[in-house]
């Protein structure tokens, strides 16, 4: 596609007003080429901070329609001249559609939209450039742009709620841009801002669904108060408040081009153009708080109604520290762990060693406390990371609150302003006509900014709701993790009170083998003796039946000598072989 100039004239900072051409030839210098007041330096510094934002701002492929323009006729007559909408591909289409005209449109609006509040604007760099050429955008609208961008996180701070005024009511002659083929004065009410307002959106994926989004307008406006030519321009995520230009450039009596034949009546149309911001800015944050507000409430009513009992048992205590005196004797079961992954049920079953016992004695029951540990089972780290999301979602729309009621207020003391203060000629007609449009005017920014109070001070108090609700969730997932580590820790007392007292008990029946093991050795040495002298291996003299008994005291030495040294000889191997069993191993 070949690139089309506006004019083929060379630009120049001092060029003459009538030279169109002039004005657009070097349109991608921009902001560098703006007329004004600023110095080189400072343009020259600005077009370096532009030039690196842009091309993370506008995306280098135009969508499908990159602008959309709406706008009325430019005939200063009564004519039957209908409004004019419009989507502008290319840059050559712009080009074609502003070099067309003669004289400027009464209304022209001009909407930019982004696929989405966290990507780029569709429009190249190039066409927004020729566009700000031609209606000599002042560069701080720029800073209103910034937020357009590829972004992954779900709040926002770099581009927040703000307004820039650059009207050019008070320049000298030298410093203005008069236009005559397109009918401008160099002499315009010229501002910029941001403002940001939650709305309904099925591309967030949230609960509860549909949710909600916090989306910025960035909106431009001029206002020449000669001709009483108004410009409007949106940057926007959706086409929302172009839905709502275009109802009122189609539907309102007073914004046709019949009815917009006196700079006053442009300035009220202007004016009551400027209350379709307020409604959007104001028109969603009660269902979003009312949303929020449901959400909190459920938690925290969760949390404030639970029933936890947290007396201390000083008889457990005593019973656990010095032990009770009516242990079971049963075989222990197998302790379940934290690693072993059984629930806490089959725990009070594995630590119940005999519950007949444990009732008559001491009784320590783990399914008591494992049946109120269960009604806490409602209570999960996913509900405090919730809670902490809408904490931070609260923080994030009171700030933006708070910086949206100052840029209204801002913008209703520019035209309260603009009305008492401004004692020039091209004011006084508009002075004279409009003190109702602009009184309606402050009256609907004063409801809107009551409201906004009026929002801030209800997320004050939700702010604080939202802070009780998760300490009070902190601190019951504390005690629930508390409560199951002493289970786990009392079941690891008494298996280890368990386990003490079978060690006693083998203590005791490896004392009772050791006694019954000496006695055997003791008499086993004498068995072994007799039952060999009588194995008829030795020969002892015959004795008479009739012979009265008698103790034969060689042999019976015989005996009791042999039986005593044997006896005296494997008690001494057996204690030595008890000694060394009992010496500690020394570890290499």
């Amino acid at each position: 596609m070949s690139h089309q100039s506006i004019s083929t004239s060379t630009a120049s900072p001092s060029a003459t007003g009538d030279d169109l051409g002039s004005l657009c030839a070097s349109a991608q210098n921009y902001p560098f080429n703006f007329r004004g007041r600023i110095s080189a330096r400072v343009r020259q510094a600005e077009a370096d901070i532009w030039n690196k934002e842009a091309s993370r701002i506008f995306n280098p492929k135009a969508g499908n329609v990159a602008l959309r323009v709406l706008e009325t006729c430019a005939c200063a007559t009564q004519c039957s001249c209908k409004s004019l909408c419009k989507g502008i591909k290319t840059q050559d289409d712009l080009i074609n559609h502003l070099q067309q005209k003669k004289r400027d449109p009464k209304i022209r609006y001009i909407s930019i939209q982004s696929q989405s509040s966290k990507s780029r604007l569709k429009c190249p760099v190039t066409m927004f450039k020729d566009l700000c050429a031609f209606q000599q955008i002042p560069p701080p609208f720029l800073s209103c742009l910034y937020s357009f961008r590829i972004s992954l996180s779900p709040y926002e701070w770099c581009n927040l709620p703000l307004f820039s005024d650059n009207n050019t009511l008070l320049y000298r002659n030298e410093h203005t841009l008069p236009i005559k083929q397109l009918g401008r004065s160099g002499r315009e009410i010229r501002f910029s801002f941001v403002l940001r307002s939650v709305e309904r959106s099925n591309s967030v994926t949230t609960k509860p669904s549909p949710s909600w989004a916090i989306r910025q307008l960035a909106v431009y406006h001029s206002f020449d108060v000669v001709s009483g030519q108004a410009f409007w321009l949106t940057c926007k995520g959706n086409s929302v408040n172009e839905e709502q230009f275009k109802d009122a450039l189609t539907e309102n009596e007073f914004l046709h081009s019949n009815n917009l034949q006196t700079v006053p009546e442009m300035f009220s149309a202007s004016v009551d153009m400027l209350g379709l911001i307020l409604d959007w800015c104001d028109d969603d944050w009660r269902y979003y708080i009312n949303e929020i507000v449901d959400e909190v409430s459920r938690k925290a009513d969760k949390a404030r109604t639970v029933a936890i009992t947290d007396k201390p048992d000083f008889e457990k205590i005593k019973r656990l520290v010095i032990g009770s005196q009516d242990l079971p004797t049963d075989p222990l079961p197998r302790t379940p762990t934290l690693e072993s992954g059984i629930r806490l049920r089959n725990l009070a079953r594995a630590v119940s060693f005999n519950h007949r016992r444990q009732t008559q004695g001491s009784p320590h029951r783990f399914e008591d406390d494992i049946e109120k540990l269960e009604t806490l089972k409602i209570f999960s780290f996913d509900e405090l990371q919730t809670l902490q999301a809408t904490l931070e979602k609260i923080q994030e729309a009171l700030l933006i609150l708070k910086l949206n009621n100052q840029v209204i207020m801002q913008i209703r003391e520019h035209y309260q302003s603009l009305m008492n203060q401004y004692r020039i000629p091209e004011m006084e007609c508009i002075q004279g006509h409009c003190k109702n449009a602009v009184l309606q005017y402050c009256r609907r920014s004063r409801d809107v900014e009551a409201n906004i109070t009026a929002r801030q001070e209800q997320l004050t108090s939700l702010l604080l709701l939202v802070k009780e609700s998760k300490d009070m969730y902190n601190g019951i997932l504390q005690y629930k993790s508390f409560q199951i580590n002493k289970i786990y820790a009392e079941s690891a007392q008494l298996s280890a009170r368990k386990m003490e007292d079978i060690a006693d008990r083998t203590k005791q029946e490896t004392t009772s083998m050791h006694f019954i093991a000496l006695i055997t050795m003791i008499f086993l040495p004498g068995t072994f003796v007799a039952s060999f002298f009588q194995s008829g291996i030795l020969e002892w003299p015959p004795l008479n039946p009739g012979e009265p008994w008698t103790l034969n005291g060689k042999i019976f030495g015989l005996f009791i000598g042999i039986s005593v040294a044997l006896t005296f000889f494997i008690i001494l191997i057996w204690t030595f072989v008890m000694y060394k069993m009992r010496q500690p191993k020394i570890v290499a």
